[in-house]
């Protein structure tokens, strides 16, 4: 008595996505907008601020205290659209301040491990920076940080 194999099937249904192809179109990467530096942008929808630096790439702000370190208030943030074509610098450090050196002139933005020189009292108000938050340390302090680009 032979035993037949009967074969099973069964339908599959494949769902595809139609390929697009752009012929002849290079799309626009971000880049840097030194145009912008200065202002302090956020997207519509998203809670995250962006300061742009004087090289013109956006600077992520990570949280309120490290801004109202550096920022004289909230009320300078444009909502801006179009964040994705500005090109993204380094975060700023959660905790960054505004410092100077007991006796000396020169303030500086103290982030990512450097000092970044705060070029004249136009460029405090450039970029908003809270007079009023800058903390007096010893010269020799400062001294001791590695330089970064300077803010003008």
């Amino acid at each position: 008595m032979a035993k037949h194999a009967t074969a099973l099937t069964r339908d599959v249904e494949v769902k595809t996505v139609p390929l697009v192809v752009n012929v002849g179109i290079t799309p626009q990467a971000a880049g840097p907008r030194p145009d912008l530096s200065g202002l302090r942008l956020k997207g519509p929808n998203n809670p995250a601020v962006y300061v742009v630096d004087p090289q013109g790439f956006l600077r992520w702000i990570p949280d309120p205290a490290t801004y109202n370190n550096l920022f004289r208030d909230w009320n300078s943030i444009v909502i801006d659209v179009d964040l994705v074509d500005i090109a993204q610098g380094p975060a700023l450090t959660s905790g960054a301040i505004l410092a100077q050196g007991s006796g000396e002139a020169a303030i500086y933005l103290i982030s990512n491990g450097t000092k970044q020189w705060i070029t004249s009292p136009s460029a405090m108000d450039k970029y908003d920076l809270n007079w009023n938050t800058v903390v007096q340390v010893p010269h020799v302090l400062v001294d001791s940080i590695p330089t970064g680009p300077s803010w003008s």
